[in-house]
């Protein structure tokens, strides 16, 4: 496998990201001196969609070890645009819910959301495109 040093660091890079924003979470709004929480409104926003996108990437990654190097290199370039996607609708997504009962996606309901998507269309492209090579391979045996 050719690309295994660069799973490995997709891998390392979204787990440190998802272990940073959990510590600087706990760190920054939890305190025995005061009740405060020393973040802002904003700053709030792109730290979910850090988090979500970093663990979302950080699942998935760990399916890239079983894949070969060729699903890889597609899943990568899914990837670069679907990230481009999550952040548009991120940052176009309103900041608190809307409609008449309060019932609309808000910013960090559009990043889970995005980020659950992800997950789910990468693991079943990763069975899809695994499946249609070893038929292909398969069907190279045979003949």
């Amino acid at each position: 496998m050719k690309c295994i040093k660069i799973k490995k660091n997709i891998v390392a890079i979204s787990g440190f990201i998802v272990l940073a924003e959990l510590f600087n979470d706990f760190y920054l709004c939890s305190s025995i001196y005061s009740e405060t929480c020393f973040r802002t409104q904003y700053d709030d926003y792109i730290r979910v969609l850090l988090f979500w996108v970093s663990l979302a990437i950080f699942v998935v990654s760990l399916f890239t070890f079983f894949v070969s190097d060729k699903i890889y290199k597609k899943w990568l370039i899914f990837t670069s645009v679907w990230m481009v996607v999550t952040i548009a609708s991120v940052i176009l997504a309103p900041v608190s819910a809307g409609g008449p009962f309060g019932i609309g996606p808000d910013k960090e309901s559009v990043s889970v959301w995005m980020s659950s998507l992800f997950v789910i269309i990468s693991i079943l492209m990763f069975i899809i495109m695994s499946v249609r090579e070893r038929k292909k391979t398969r069907s190279k045996v045979m003949k």
